[in-house]
């Protein structure tokens, strides 16, 4: 049997994701993520597709789906259905189970990166990892560990960057001295940030509506994805949180490019004046800004580091590893700290 692996977009740089496995049966598009900067050309689209599925509900993950043909089954968790156009061909997967997909059998787990994100483990000869976009360090997100795979496709969007998450939060700390907005994904680390925030005793923080929508969803309703023993701490915070308002000296506010939703919204105010703190990826816009000295950046670990990508190239016992959403400059370096063979071509096969 042989399996052919297509990373249309993703390898190399960080790009929308979208990768196209062909078995002598099926072709299934693992995501299909929309461009995170303006007039950026699209990934061309695959002939013929059996199946999509999509790891979690971000926009460079799930993004690209208009442009796919009607009527093409997408497996994801219900959390993802809930952020998809209407009228998909949508079938729910459990975060954490199996399931058939014509003659395969998909494994899914939690991805420590966002409700109901998961990652997909198919079980072609050798076994294929795809992560999705996954933390091994999140303090509110559970992180499955995945079963054996000759083959990993793996988001290293920090590279071989290696700060652990608590190093991170006490350089956060540091900015909120002062009064702040953050732009942050409601689904991904906007909650986190809030309870770790209000571990530390900051009680002068507040989300936006959508935002904080999702802190009650997780308080109360787990899919598998968040890790159980904060769900108490979760309800909590959504009880004591202060009512939004634009004064607050700490706002968590979507969405994560700062552009659109809430934080969009404050920043194009003339009487806003809190100082934009950037969290996660930054577009060229963003990025161009935090050059000339008019926002601030401090990274929230929420993709692994150097040390989790080598614990999980050991927990895969991986063969072949494909380094996604990164630059590739040196694959010497890769293959000998991870001690497996990099892949840096963008087509490949599996064979037995």
């Amino acid at each position: 049997m042989t399996t052919h692996i297509e990373i249309i977009s993703g390898l190399g740089h960080k790009a929308p994701a979208a990768i196209l496995v062909a078995t002598p049966t099926q072709r299934i598009l693992l995501d299909a993520g929309g461009s995170l900067e303006p007039d950026t050309a699209d990934w061309p689209l695959p002939d013929r597709l059996d199946a999509v599925l999509l790891s979690h509900d971000h926009i460079d993950h799930i993004a690209g789906l208009a442009r796919l043909p009607a009527g093409v089954p997408i497996y994801c968790s219900a959390v993802t259905a809930r952020a998809l156009p209407p009228g998909m061909n949508v079938h729910p997967v459990a975060v954490r189970g199996r399931f058939s997909l014509g003659d395969l059998t998909v494994t899914t787990g939690s991805s420590g990166h966002a409700w109901g994100g998961v990652w997909f483990h198919l079980d072609v000869p050798g076994g294929l990892f795809y992560s999705g976009d996954i933390s091994m360090e999140s303090a509110l997100f559970h992180f499955e560990p995945p079963p054996p795979a000759s083959v990993a496709l793996v988001d290293a969007s920090y590279g071989l960057y290696d700060v652990p998450q608590h190093q991170q939060l006490d350089a956060l700390w540091r900015h909120v001295h002062q009064p702040v907005l953050c732009p942050v994904p409601p689904s991904g680390r906007a909650v986190e940030m809030a309870l770790l925030l209000a571990r530390r005793g900051a009680a002068s923080v507040v989300m936006d509506e959508a935002c904080r929508e999702m802190l009650a969803q997780m308080a109360w309703h787990n899919d598998g994805s968040v890790r159980p023993e904060v769900q108490v701490e979760l309800r909590r915070l959504a009880d004591q949180l202060p009512p939004f308002h634009a004064d607050a000296p700490i706002i968590l506010a979507a969405d994560p490019d700062g552009e659109q939703g809430t934080a969009g919204e404050l920043r194009r105010r003339a009487d806003f004046h809190h100082r934009t703190l950037f969290t996660g990826h930054m577009n060229q816009r963003a990025c161009a800004q935090h050059r000339a000295g008019e926002v601030d950046f401090c990274r929230w670990n929420v993709h692994p580091t150097q040390r989790c990508l080598q614990m999980l190239t050991v927990m895969l016992h991986c063969r072949l590893l494909a380094p996604l959403f990164t630059a590739i400059d040196d694959p010497a370096r890769w293959q000998q700290t991870l001690g497996c063979e990099i892949l840096t071509r963008p087509r490949f096969r599996m064979e037995t």
